[in-house]
C-alpha cells in the first residue's frame, strides 16, 4: 500500500483554501440556496469557517485530529442553522480517528470519510438520496475506498474524489429532496442542486 502523507501543514492549507473558496462562491451557493431555501447558505457557510480561521492562525500542537475536532466544535457552534452542526459533527468524528498524528495517509482518509458520513446521517437523521449533503459525501466515500483497493497515488485518489464529488453534487438536480425546508416543495424542488452537497464539493476540490 501507499505509503504517501498527508502533514500538519497540508491540512492547514487545504482548510485554508477552503475558508477562500466558500467566501469566494458564497453568492453562487446562495443562488443555489434561493429557489429552495431561505437564499443564505452561502453566507452561511462562509461565515462559519471564517470563524476557523484564529484556529488555524494559532494552532502549534501538529497534531491533525485535534485540530478537526477543534474546528468541528467551532463550525458545531457557529450559527443557528442546521448547516454548522452537520458540518460540525462530520469533522468531529473525522478528527476522532486521527487523534494525535502529525500526519495521516490514504487509509486514514478513507476511515474519516466514513465517519464523517455515519456522523451527518445520525445529525440530520438522512441518507443518501434525500437530497442533502450526503449525496456528495457518499460518493467521495465510495471513490476512497476503491482508490485504496486499488493501491492508488494520493494524487490520483484526490483526482478521482474531486470527480466523484462534482458528479454527486450535480445528482441532486434530479432529486426530490426530503430534508428541510426545500421538503415542502415536494416536485418542485427538482430541477436544482442541493446548496449543501454544493458546499460539499467546493470543500472536497480544495482538498
Amino acid at each position: 500500500m501507499s505509503q504517501e502523507k498527508i502533514t500538519f501543514q497540508e491540512i492547514i492549507q487545504w482548510l485554508r483554501r477552503v475558508v477562500n473558496t466558500l467566501e469566494e462562491k458564497k453568492r453562487y451557493l446562495d443562488r443555489l440556496d434561493s429557489p429552495i431555501g431561505d437564499g443564505d447558505h452561502g453566507r452561511t457557510i462562509a461565515n462559519a469557517f471564517n470563524k476557523i480561521i484564529p484556529i488555524l492562525d494559532s494552532s502549534r500542537e501538529e497534531d491533525v485530529g485535534g485540530l478537526l475536532v477543534e474546528i468541528g466544535k467551532s463550525l458545531a457552534f457557529s450559527t443557528g442553522a442546521a448547516t454548522g452542526p452537520l458540518y460540525g459533527t462530520a469533522f468531529m468524528e473525522a478528527g476522532k480517528l486521527v487523534k494525535g498524528k502529525k500526519e495521516i495517509c490514504l487509509g486514514d482518509c478513507v476511515r474519516m470519510i466514513q465517519a464523517a458520513e455515519e456522523g451527518v446521517k445520525r445529525r440530520g437523521k438522512a441518507e443518501v438520496g434525500d437530497k442533502t449533503m450526503l449525496d456528495t459525501i457518499h460518493p467521495v466515500r465510495e471513490s476512497l475506498e476503491y482508490s485504496f483497493s486499488q493501491n492508488d497515488s494520493l494524487e490520483v485518489a484526490r483526482e478521482k474524489a474531486k470527480k466523484s464529488a462534482r458528479k454527486g453534487m450535480e445528482s441532486t438536480k434530479e432529486i426530490i429532496s426530503r430534508k428541510g425546508r426545500a421538503s415542502r416543495l415536494g416536485e418542485r424542488s427538482r430541477g436544482h442542486i442541493d446548496p449543501g452537497s454544493a458546499s460539499t464539493c467546493l470543500i472536497i476540490e480544495a482538498w
